[in-house]
């Protein structure tokens, strides 16, 4: 997944590649999983119940671009308008974290965690 950017980030921190800039790694590369459906289960889920409708509105500030559409990214389109496929998958995500809406990223790290219950989803 978005090999790319890794192969990217890598060859960015060789520090002979362009000598006159100096090299940089970011510490993390985190994944959007919003329009995607790959199947890939996210690594965590943020909740963006407080912003989403904020998300809506800056969406459609590019009605040029996005206001008849009716896909996003690799999400199979239903016919529906984006706004609509944009809150239902974003009331997928939340179900899994136990809030309204949700954002999902995908690490290819195994995340640390430091207090197994200060984990806020519970199992049941």
């Amino acid at each position: 997944m978005a090999q790319l950017v890794r192969d990217a980030c890598f060859v960015a921190g060789l520090k002979l590649v362009e000598q006159d800039i100096p090299p940089h790694r970011p510490t993390k590369v985190i994944h959007a999983l919003s329009f995607r459906e790959d199947n890939q289960k996210p690594t965590f889920v943020v909740d963006i119940t407080e912003a989403f409708e904020k998300k809506l509105e800056a969406i459609g500030c590019y009605k040029s671009q996005f206001g008849e559409a009716v896909q996003a990214g690799e999400v199979y389109p239903n016919g529906e308008p984006l706004n609509d496929l944009i809150r239902h998958h974003a009331a997928h995500y939340g179900s899994l974290i136990r809030c309204r809406y949700g954002e999902p990223f995908y690490t290819t790290e195994t995340m640390r965690v430091e207090d197994v219950a200060a984990l806020e989803v519970a199992t049941f």
